[in-house]
């Protein structure tokens, strides 16, 4: 499990979109990204010894031009370095030699950390992104629902690339280099203060003025390229699902021009931001070139060829490694303010989620014996209200549920039945009372027996695979063996369907059960169910897309499980609740009435015309 850091006591380093991002690292993780850091730094010193052995060697070379004898500080350079006696040739060879090695040490070693950096902060998104997953997937479906599912899915991906890489990443990059810009500036100031000084005005400025004049439409680029990628990938998935719909209503041509003018906005938008560090690489290799022909008229009118020469050529090396450092700089500071916009979904994701602990599950295998589970439901003094609502969904609803019996829940539609089977299942938690299954919360009961308790939506998700991978959902398809895939399909009515399929139970059904019709998806659901052998099923309008022959001959089989297999059926078909042992009738949100199904028609005049429409 990831250990998100805790907020800090001040308020003000919470509101530091980089303070934030620093703390998805745990304490162990600052320390190695510390430790880059003072690599990095030290990294710097090659540059700044190959920067002031080439001003060494071309101060060498203007005193060999005029034969004459180099300056005290050159010669003082040689003795240390040990070739002062060595013939001029051979002194110039070996500080281009010594020079190079310095320049090339730098950059080979600055690739290996960085790649090495790029490679850790990759793995730590990786590690990130699964472990909010595992948070979110704890968390009940209320809090699930606060956003689209595509929010979701950003903040889960680009999202914490966006933070790792785009900020993280870059944040270490930026020390990275404005530590060398220290040392080559400090080395200058040895050579020459005014020249230093001079070097400082120049990139200074210019970084500063491109990050006044940058930084904040790189932010506001930022958060409308999230924006407009999460906005777009809505409107694709919402024609996709609506296919159906969009054809009829002729309103293909609708969404294709509100998706194209999305994308454009997005490309825009995009190319807004990519053209951005353009700008400071143009800026800085103009200044270079200026401030050498400043510096260059300035030396030869103050100094001897050989000082000037010398000082001239420390600034050009210097420039090669202070411009592209410089640069990086700048264009870190915009990938910076650019990435805050992408990163800010995932970190406030990243706050809801920090107390929050990881999805897990006591036992992982499946157990088709659930010896340990009692399917008996408790339910006492239940109340619920959504979050935005004055009106109780459930209100003060107490019900037992024996083990072995078949109990359905009817009643008008927004009564409160979907609402009661999520508190059930544990889905979503009451905001008082406590619901017990087999003498334990729902989420221990499910823990503690993987497959003892099942459930079947009125709307069966069918997942992007075959047959086969479907009806084990969530278990290693090698536990679906014939034998076990067979006993379910043949209880949910779907025996002579999968002998119609070309490769039986390894067909493939298509993405959301695109081959297959309604009723077979709502078959296959039951047969996912039944699959596990469960103690506990629960049906919300598990039938409502079947026709009446195979709705009535699934409602058999069900109630075959009698005795064996405590069933929990939400329905409005009431011929398919007429033989459970206890029906329960809700309305507003509470239990109007519980007995056979003769009793609770005589007990509800609506529920009795109900009846008498069905002809019942």
């Amino acid at each position: 499990m990831i250990e998100f850091l805790s907020k800090p006591k001040f308020s003000i380093l919470t509101k530091s979109p980089i303070y934030r991002a620093s703390r998805v690292l745990s304490v162990k993780d600052r320390r190695k990204i510390s430790l880059v850091i003072v690599v990095q730094v030290c990294l710097g010193l090659f540059d700044l010894a190959g920067v002031a052995v080439f001003g060494v060697m071309g101060s060498l070379a203007v005193s060999g031009v005029q034969s004459q004898s180099p300056n005290s500080r050159v010669g003082q350079v040689l003795d240390a370095i040990g070739i002062a006696n060595l013939p001029f040739q051979k002194q110039a060879a070996i500080l281009a030699i010594l020079a190079t090695c310095f320049l090339m040490a730098r950059t080979f070693l600055t690739v290996v950390v960085t790649k090495r950096t790029m490679l850790f902060l990759s793995r730590r998104g990786a590690a990130i992104s699964s472990d909010l997953v595992a948070r979110l997937l704890s968390k009940s479906l209320l809090f699930i629902q606060e956003r689209t599912t595509q929010q979701t899915l950003f903040a889960l991906t680009q999202g914490v690339s966006t933070l790792t890489i785009g900020v993280l990443a870059t944040v270490v990059t930026m020390i990275s280099d404005t530590s060398l810009l220290i040392l080559l500036t400090a080395g200058l100031f040895v050579v020459d203060p005014a020249i230093a000084i001079s070097t400082l005005v120049v990139f200074g400025s210019i970084i500063l003025f491109m990050y006044k004049n940058l930084h904040n439409k790189a932010k506001t680029l930022g958060f409308a390229e999230s924006t407009l990628h999460i906005k777009s990938n809505e409107k694709v998935l919402e024609v996709l699902n609506s296919y159906r719909e969009s054809v009829v209503r002729n309103r293909r041509n609708y969404y294709s021009e509100q998706i194209g003018m999305l994308r454009f906005d997005l490309a825009k938008t995009q190319a807004q931001l990519s053209f951005m560090p353009y700008i400071g690489k143009y800026v800085l290799e103009t200044s270079v070139v200026l401030g050498s022909l400043l510096i260059a008229a300035i030396q030869f009118a103050l100094h001897d060829a050989v000082t000037a020469v010398a000082t001239l050529s420390i600034f050009l090396v210097a420039g090669t490694r202070i411009s592209p450092a410089a640069l990086r700089l700048q264009q870190a500071l915009i990938q910076i303010k650019s990435s805050l916009g992408g990163s800010e979904p995932t970190l406030d994701l990243i706050d809801a989620l920090r107390d929050t602990l990881p999805a897990t599950s006591v036992n992982q295998e499946l157990d088709l014996t659930h010896e340990q589970f009692v399917p008996r439901i408790q339910i006492q003094d239940i109340s619920f209200t959504y979050p935005n609502s004055d009106r109780q969904a459930l209100s003060g609803v107490n019900l037992d549920i024996q083990s072995g019996s078949v109990v359905a829940l009817v009643g008008p539609s927004g009564g409160g039945k979907t609402t009661l089977v999520d508190v059930i299942l544990g889905i979503i938690e009451p905001n008082s009372g406590k619901v017990l299954i087999s003498n334990l919360t729902p989420i221990d009961a499910i823990q503690i027996s993987p497959g003892a308790i099942s459930y079947v939506p009125q709307d069966v998700s069918i997942i992007d695979g075959t047959v086969r991978e479907n009806i084990a959902m969530g278990f290693p398809v090698e536990v679906a063996t014939d034998e076990l895939v067979h006993n379910a399909i043949e209880l949910a009515g779907l025996k002579e369907f999968v002998a119609t399929l070309p490769n039986g139970l390894d067909t493939y059904v298509g993405e959301k059960g695109a081959r297959i019709s309604g009723g077979q998806r709502q078959r296959l659901g039951i047969a996912r169910a039944l699959f596990t052998n469960p103690k506990l099923l629960v049906l919300d309008e598990a039938t409502s897309a079947l026709d009446g022959e195979t709705e009535s001959r699934i409602t058999d089989s069900i109630l075959s499980l009698k005795g064996k297999v405590t069933v929990l059926m939400v329905a409005h078909r009431l011929s398919t609740v007429r033989n459970a042992d206890q029906v329960v009738y809700m309305s507003e949100g509470s239990i109007k009435a519980v007995g056979t199904f003769e009793s609770v028609r005589n007990t509800v005049p609506d529920f009795d015309t109900q009846a008498q429409l069905m002809g019942l």
